[in-house]
């Protein structure tokens, strides 16, 4: 499968309206679709099937699970995983083990795995965008407003969706990234708070049952307590030790406990790398020490080269939330 780049820099990409009316699902849906689906300009879509847009609602499949986007107020989408679909009338899909975040059909739990993307919408200034996929698997980082490498909470946000590979073999379908409460900043790797993913089948048994509340988060190291980004510079000028980035799961049928410092290890991601060393540096610092002299805002949008030949994308969000790279080596997906 082709890795696509995408991003707001490109000739034809879509443009986000400035309006005042226009919200964060409009500007959600307008990149996934142009980059997932139809294309744009030279840029051929990543081969995702659109199962259905309606007001308020649209889903994507990549012939593997099915991920529904509902409009849930100007800066905020919530995000549902299906197997099948029976009724696609209405924003919100009915069909076979739907489910978002901790909650399940037929569970009586209000929380749901909601996107907030308060400054990602309207006339907020200095909206981009970053889009990495292939057929399977959707890598996405959208900043506004803030100016800065090292953005603050509410000025860059991460998305994971589509194929990642259970504990216990064969393939899953995940969605990684968001917040449990209708307003929470979104998080895709904090250890130490809520772990707003959804997972359609449980890693370990491959059935449907995940037990009560279960939640899902990206897994880096270190699982460090305080994950706020640090002044440290500890990479080798132009060498990292990169790993795959993993995916961790808690609640009582999954790692036994609702408790954040017990989440198990559930699988590993496609696509994402990470050096362990680094997951808590500010960006500005890893991009200047990996040749990268005066590196300005465009750099979080573009691949990064390495002397041995190695391309990545910076997955260094919100400065909170821990960092990763988007790998554009096959191998790595």
């Amino acid at each position: 499968m082709t890795i696509r780049v995408y991003s707001s820099l490109d000739t034809g990409a879509p443009a986000l309206p400035s309006t005042s009316n226009q919200t964060f699902y409009d500007n959600l849906r307008l990149v996934l679709l142009s980059c997932l689906v139809t294309g744009y300009g030279s840029q051929q879509s990543a081969g995702w099937e659109l199962v259905h847009d309606v007001p308020g609602g649209f889903s994507l499949s990549n012939g593997e699970g099915i991920i529904n986007f509902v409009q849930s107020g100007v800066s905020t989408a919530a995000i549902y995983l299906l197997e099948s679909v029976s009724d696609a009338s209405a924003a919100l899909l009915v069909g076979a083990n739907r489910r978002s975040g901790p909650w399940v059909d037929g569970s009586a739990v209000s929380e749901r795995q909601f996107y907030y993307g308060e400054t990602f919408r309207t006339t907020y200034a200095n909206k981009a965008w970053l889009v990495v996929a292939d057929a399977k698997t959707v890598t996405v980082t959208m900043y506004a407003l803030d100016l800065n490498l090292d953005a603050n909470t509410g000025g860059a946000y991460a998305l994971h969706f589509g194929r990642f590979y259970p504990a216990f073999g064969g393939s899953g379908f995940c969605a990684l990234g968001g917040d449990t409460s209708l307003s929470g900043w979104p998080h895709m790797a904090r250890p130490n708070i809520t772990a707003p993913g959804t997972v359609l089948r449980n890693p370990f048994t491959g059935v449907i049952d995940q037990g009560p509340a279960p939640g899902y988060r990206m897994a880096l190291a270190p699982q460090c307590a305080s994950v706020s980004r640090t002044l440290r510079q500890r990479v080798e000028p132009g060498r990292l030790r990169l790993i795959r980035a993993a995916i961790a799961c808690r609640g009582a049928g999954l790692s036994g406990s609702a408790g954040s410092q017990l989440d198990a290890h559930a699988g590993v991601l496609r696509g994402i790398v990470f050096d362990p060393a680094l997951t808590d540096c500010r960006l500005s610092l890893i991009l200047t020490a990996l040749g990268i002299s005066s590196p300005n805002l465009n750099q979080r949008l573009q691949p990064i080269s390495l002397p041995d030949g190695t391309q990545l994308i910076s997955l260094y969000a919100a400065e909170p939330d821990l960092g990763a790279f988007v790998s554009l080596n096959p191998t790595d997906w």
